[in-house]
C-alpha cells in the first residue's frame, strides 16, 4: 500500500512538468523541421547577421519571402524552445519534482539548446561552414532525445513500471545503447552528406543505414522477447521498424528528387523535393527519440529492485 501510495504521489507531482516537457518535443520536432526546410531549401543565408535578422526582430522579408520565412521562423521557434527548457529546468529544480538526474537532465538539456543557438548562430556569421551545419544538426537531434527521455522519466509509465522479476538486472541494456550510438552515428553521416553534398559520404550513409535497420530489429526483437511483458515496450518497437522501413523508402524517394549541386538558393524553388528531404531529416529525428525511450524504459524495467519507495519523491 504504502508503495502505491508513493508511486501515485510521484506521479501527480510530476504532471504538470510533464505536459511542459511534452510540449517542449512537439515545438523542437517543428523547429527541426523549419530548420530542415531551411536547409534544403538553401535558406540559411537569407539573413547573414545573428540573433537578429537584418537587424531586426521581426523583418518585413520574413513573412514576404520564402527563404526568409523558413530562416527566420526557424529562429523564433529555436528561440520558443530555449525559453521552454529553461522554464522546465527551474520548476523541476525548484519545485524538488522527479528524481535528481531528471533534474539534473534538465539543465544539460537546456545548455545543449543554447549550445546549438550559439553554433548555429556562428555559423551564419561564417558563412555556414560545415562543421558548424553538421554540428548544430546533430545537436538538434541530440537535444529531441534529451528531452524525451525527460518526458518519459516524468510520466505515468515511468512511475508504474517495475523491475521484471523473470530477467537479470541489466539484461538488454548495453544492446539498446549500441542501437542509439549507431543511429546517432548514422545522423552524422546524413549531416555530412547533407552539408558537404560529398558523394563518399551519401553512400556511406545509404549504406550505413541497411546496417542500422539490421542493429535496430535484433535490438527491438530481443526487447519484445525478454522484456514484452513490459507495458509500453511491445508498442515503441512496433513503432521503431515502422518508422525504420518507412525511412529506408523514404531515403530512396530523396536519392532520386535531391538537387545534385546540393543545397543551393534555387531549391527554394522546388519545394516539392525540399519537403521530402526535410521530411527524411524529422523522421530520423524521431526514430532517435523512439529508439532512446526505448533504451531509458529497458534501464527502469531491469533494475534492482528499490527498498525505499520515498526515493520516488525526492
Amino acid at each position: 500500500m504504502s508503495t502505491t501510495i508513493a508511486v501515485s504521489t510521484a506521479a501527480a507531482s510530476s504532471r504538470g512538468p510533464f505536459r511542459l516537457a511534452v510540449a517542449m518535443l512537439i515545438v523542437t520536432t517543428i523547429t527541426i523541421l523549419k530548420g530542415a526546410l531551411t536547409t534544403s531549401t538553401g535558406s540559411g543565408m537569407a539573413y547573414p547577421d545573428w540573433p537578429l535578422s537584418d537587424g531586426q526582430v521581426m523583418p518585413e522579408s520574413s513573412y514576404t519571402t520564402l527563404p526568409g520565412f523558413f530562416e527566420h521562423f526557424h529562429r523564433l521557434a529555436a528561440s520558443s524552445a530555449g525559453l521552454m527548457a529553461l522554464a522546465l529546468a527551474l520548476w523541476l529544480h525548484f519545485g524538488r519534482i522527479g528524481q535528481a538526474l531528471v533534474r539534473r537532465t534538465a539543465w544539460c538539456g537546456g545548455c545543449l539548446i543554447l549550445l546549438q543557438g550559439v553554433v548555429g548562430g556562428t555559423g551564419v556569421l561564417n558563412n555556414l561552414p560545415a562543421v558548424t551545419s553538421v554540428t548544430h544538426g546533430t545537436l538538434a537531434q541530440l537535444t529531441l532525445a534529451t528531452f524525451a527521455w525527460i518526458a518519459y522519466q516524468l510520466s505515468d509509465r515511468y512511475h508504474a513500471t517495475v523491475p521484471l522479476a523473470t530477467v537479470a538486472p541489466g539484461t538488454g541494456r548495453k544492446l539498446m545503447l549500441f542501437a542509439l550510438g549507431m543511429l546517432v552515428a548514422q545522423t552524422v553521416l546524413g549531416a555530412v552528406a547533407r552539408h558537404t553534398n560529398s558523394p563518399h559520404a551519401m553512400w556511406t550513409h545509404v549504406g550505413n543505414a541497411f546496417v542500422v535497420f539490421v542493429i535496430a530489429t535484433i535490438a527491438t526483437a530481443f526487447a519484445v522477447g525478454r522484456l514484452g511483458a513490459v507495458p509500453g515496450i511491445p508498442v515503441l518497437t512496433r513503432w521503431i521498424v515502422g518508422l525504420m522501413m518507412g525511412q529506408i523508402a523514404l531515403g530512396f524517394v530523396v536519392l532520386a528528387v535531391r538537387n545534385p549541386a546540393g543545397k543551393t538558393p534555387d531549391n527554394v524553388q522546388h519545394l516539392g523535393p525540399a519537403a521530402v528531404i526535410s521530411m527524411h531529416v524529422v523522421i530520423g529525428a524521431l526514430l532517435t527519440v523512439l529508439v532512446a525511450t526505448l533504451a531509458a524504459h529497458v534501464y527502469r524495467a531491469t533494475r534492482l529492485p528499490d527498498p525505499s519507495p520515498a526515493r520516488e519523491l525526492e
